[in-house]
């Protein structure tokens, strides 16, 4: 039987040191504008942050600098604190006077259908001694690079100097190497890739990570950074689809609906992806999609698919797979035969373990018993 394969990037296809050591450089270079100062989150604390699904280094970096933040204004006071990230920080290191965070608490708030977590903090008031001026500038807009100081610090750590200038047009603001190239690493042998790419199994990626448009459409890639075409080149899939933020940003640009919309857990991200992976037209695939979520019908494009296949997604957070999940119930709903399996890989780590044991969700350490555990 025909199989799916739908594949996450980060903690599946790579272990993804760039964006950790980008965000705790991000993080750090506030500290130092702070005095020299250095903020420690551990991984588990990260891993906390997944597990409440936030799970974009875009909004971990905001929500704790904003944690941090909020401690230290609680004890100095907030009086006449600029609104520019950067003029803030230089004045709370000066209030600070030797005052030292322990472990910082993440407030508990509800992420909000269809907009970013960032923003789900700002309209439930998370980080009340932060000024309300300081707090937007904060927690908005975290897609943003024009907007985001946090974002775009973000992406000049990630892509280097010369990538990030090239991708967004905008001066860097750090003369650096990529920590994606330096950082990431491929979790996939040769003979892991031998055995996904087998002629009956259509591989697809889905992920949250920046992108270019879609491959089939002639459009500039300005304000596009090719972060996951970087890392499925890294692990040996450069030609496999992908349906990546920068897909969905595409078809936000054209349509006016929002990219947040369609990303997992949307079922709308796994549906292009199935339909990409049997068709390999992303741009076609992303329309389809796009079209079921606004008419509740699939279109003439879903007749090219077979009637009958099973569909696995392999991911390390809940996001992609209750995505697949809806994709699956969708085309079963639509008269096919597709068997869903969600497959877990944990890489040892407990927090994602008991995520996925919360969820009733098959996991693995490793790589090498999760393909044993498809068959293949």
């Amino acid at each position: 039987m025909k199989k799916v394969v739908l594949l996450d990037v980060d903690g599946v296809l790579v272990t993804p040191g760039g964006y950790r050591a980008a965000l705790h450089a991000t993080l750090n270079h506030f500290a130092t504008l702070m005095g020299a100062i250095h903020f420690d989150f551990h991984e588990e604390k990260i891993a906390e942050l997944e597990k409440r699904g936030i799970f974009s280094e875009w909004d971990m970096v905001p929500v704790l600098l904003g944690a941090a933040w909020d401690d230290i204004l609680a004890k100095v006071g907030n009086e006449n604190l600029p609104s520019d990230l950067k003029l803030a920080a230089i004045e709370i290191g000066r209030r600070m006077n030797g005052y030292v965070s322990e472990d910082l608490i993440i407030p508990d708030f509800e992420i909000l259908p269809n907009i970013y977590p960032t923003e789900s903090a700002l309209q439930q008031g998370c980080f009340p001694h932060l000024p309300e001026d300081l707090r937007r500038s904060l927690l908005r807009d975290s897609r943003n690079v024009h907007f985001s100081h946090t974002t775009r610090l973000f992406q000049n750590f990630s892509l280097g100097s010369r990538v990030f200038s090239e991708a967004y047009n905008l001066p860097a603001e750090v003369e650096t190497e990529s920590f994606l190239q330096t950082h990431d690493t491929s979790n996939l042998t040769d003979e892991m890739l031998a055995k996904l790419l087998q002629p009956d199994v259509h591989l697809a990626s889905i992920t949250a990570r920046p992108s270019a448009p879609p491959k089939d459409v002639a459009t500039s890639h300005i304000g596009y950074a090719p972060e996951a075409e970087a890392a499925l080149k890294l692990v040996g899939l450069a030609d496999i689809p992908l349906i990546g933020y920068g897909r969905l940003e595409y078809y936000e640009k054209q349509h006016g609906v929002a990219a947040a919309s369609l990303l997992k857990p949307s079922p709308v991200q796994s549906l292009a992806a199935v339909t990409a992976a049997f068709t390999g037209s992303e741009w076609s695939s992303i329309q389809a999609a796009a079209e079921w979520q606004a008419s509740g019908c699939l279109n003439s494009l879903f007749l090219s698919l077979p009637r009958e296949f099973e569909l696995f997604v392999v991911e390390d957070t809940m996001g992609g797979i209750c995505s697949t999940q809806a994709a699956g119930e969708v085309l079963q709903q639509n008269g096919f035969d597709v068997k869903v399996y969600a497959l877990g890989l944990t890489s040892g780590s407990a927090a994602k373990a008991e995520a996925f044991d919360k969820a009733g969700v098959v996991h693995y350490k490793t790589w090498e018993t999760l393909i044993a555990g498809m068959g293949l």
